[in-house]
């Protein structure tokens, strides 16, 4: 991906591995997770976009999952 070319087989893997690790674990490590899917995406936009805009949308998605829960946390209602 940082020669320019097309995003490969192994940098979905490795992507839907990401996701799949932020789905799965909870509490900071899925905010960690989610801001690293969201800045594969917005790099990999002008690569390919039909991936980078849903990988995007996942992330921002995650995120605001995992802030709700840390509020959630942090008010006591766990």
């Amino acid at each position: 991906m940082l020669t320019g070319d097309a995003i490969g087989l192994s940098e979905i893997v490795f992507i839907l591995g990401l996701c799949a690790f932020a789905l799965w674990k909870t509490g900071w490590i899925r905010t960690v997770l989610s801001i690293c899917i969201i800045i594969w995406g917005v790099f990999a936009m002008p690569y390919d976009i039909k991936i980078a805009a849903p990988l995007t949308s996942v992330g921002v998605i995650l995120f605001i999952i995992a802030v709700l829960n840390h509020i959630k946390q942090y008010r006591g209602g766990d």
